[in-house]
């Protein structure tokens, strides 16, 4: 069993359940304009409508309540607290006070994440992640939230997965703002990047007793097929913080993680980039290393490797038919949530809680009027079973599943499907579905057991 004190969570963003997107003196976000753009989304959905959780967050917090969870973790979307001339919306802050009060209420702690994709509109005409001032911006921001939320909210994740701000949104055009970046412009962004998490977590520190703040990053961890194989675990290690320049670096673990937990990019990222680099200081170093205080990480999936006849490290093919959620990169790796926290805590030895793990099923309400979802309960199941295992040698401090409702699934639009609550847009009710009464009672049953 998780100790007494690990923390089960469900975790949402602004722009993904919200709706709503013109109200109350919300500026334009960069996901507004992107999906006006014919063919970037799947289904033609956008943000406007969704969930509806702007004016219905009393009904999501009465089923966080039934699930009788520690802690909900919901992202602020920075347009709608801050307007067009870079000043205090108080309409679009006292939504974010009203649902933290209601959280106080149903005893649920919040963690709140800055910055999960959804960048003002106004700011990306300024250059973005590019214009060397966005951290100044994003300070500015964060100190008006903390603030504004002071009292209420102590625990804060500054930046969601920045290797899809950048591989998404800036290399592969999937995700907005959909500009692509020369190597030496994503180098720039990426630091820039850095910097805003830095100037934030000084801001979060000066502004919040007590609190708690680090970084959300996201990793497809390697996994070895012969999980006795000592040799084949130590390659894995060595493959997952591997930085080459390919197409992908943007998604490598180690070119945001060494900065903030290390306090220097990876020795082979001034190699390989020689004749790209930023202007990289001392100061900016020191800046984007503040302490922090866990390694959050979003895991969904993994890759198994094996070893050939010389040692050299082999990966696996998933077999036609394998298991896997309703989006092309999601097999079903269980034992990602072990090797992941694993070697995160070995290279920088800080708490781990998993801020985002779930599944994306086809769902459909049946005959019956619910809806059957065993591959998401069967997937929750073996993912808890890998972390409960790794939490017997690494200090794991919790698990927030994703996601606590159906949401716009980004480029996918509405018709992928994680949530434990069904949302029926066309009717716009809601239905729990049986992974929401399944995850009730596993957190029942380690509040009672632990």
């Amino acid at each position: 069993m998780f100790n007494k004190d690990f923390i089960f969570g469900c975790s949402t963003a602004s722009y993904q359940i919200e709706g709503y997107i013109d109200s109350d003196g919300k500026c334009e976000s960069i996901w507004d304009t992107f999906t006006k753009i014919p063919g970037k989304i799947d289904d033609g959905s956008d943000g406007s409508v969704v969930c509806g959780s702007y004016k219905r967050y009393k009904e999501d917090i009465k089923a966080l309540k039934e699930l009788n969870v520690d802690s909900y973790r919901f992202s602020i979307a920075w347009s709608r607290v801050i307007t067009e001339n870079n000043k205090p919306n108080i309409k679009g802050l006292e939504y974010y006070k009203k649902l933290s009060q209601e959280l106080a209420k149903a005893n649920i702690k919040p963690l709140v994440t800055l910055y999960h994709w959804d960048m003002p509109q106004w700011l990306e005409d300024k250059g973005g992640f590019l214009n060397d001032e966005i951290s100044d911006y994003f300070a500015y921001y964060t100190d008006v939230v903390t603030k504004y939320l002071d009292g209420l909210v102590s625990d804060y994740i500054t930046i969601n997965e920045p290797q899809c701000i950048m591989q998404l949104g800036h290399r592969v055009g999937a995700h907005a703002p959909g500009t692509i970046y020369t190597d030496k412009e994503m180098l720039q962004a990426i630091h820039n990047l850095l910097k805003c998490h830095g100037k934030a977590v000084k801001v979060i520190r000066n502004n919040i007793k007590n609190s708690t703040v680090s970084i959300a990053p996201c990793s497809r961890p390697m996994v070895p097929k012969d999980r006795e194989n000592e040799l084949l675990e130590e390659k894995c290690y060595e493959k997952y913080f591997e930085l080459k320049r390919d197409y992908e670096y943007p998604n490598t673990v180690s070119i945001y993680m060494d900065p903030v937990f290390l306090g220097d990019y990876p020795k082979e990222y001034y190699e390989i980039f020689s004749d790209v680099l930023p202007n990289i200081t001392k100061e900016d170093l020191d800046l984007i290393s503040q302490p922090v205080d866990f390694i959050y990480q979003n895991f969904y999936s993994g890759n198994y490797y094996s070893l050939d006849e010389n040692n050299n490290l082999v990966k696996e093919d998933f077999y036609k038919g394998y298991p896997e959620g309703n989006i092309g990169w999601l097999q079903v790796v269980p034992e990602a949530l072990y090797y992941g926290p694993k070697y995160l805590y070995e290279r920088y030895k800080k708490p781990i809680i998993i801020s985002e793990n779930g599944f994306c099923n086809n769902d459909v309400i049946s005959l019956d009027g619910k809806v059957h979802d065993p591959e998401r309960i069967d997937y929750i199941e073996r993912y808890l079973m890998e972390l409960e295992k790794v939490s017997k040698i690494i200090d794991v401090k919790g698990y927030y599943v994703w996601s606590l409702l159906d949401n716009f699934e980004w480029n996918n639009g509405l018709r992928k499907r994680f949530g434990l609550i069904y949302i029926d847009y066309q009717n716009n009710c809601r239905i729990k579905k049986d992974s929401f009464y399944f995850y009730k009672k596993i957190i029942k049953n380690k509040k009672i057991f632990s």
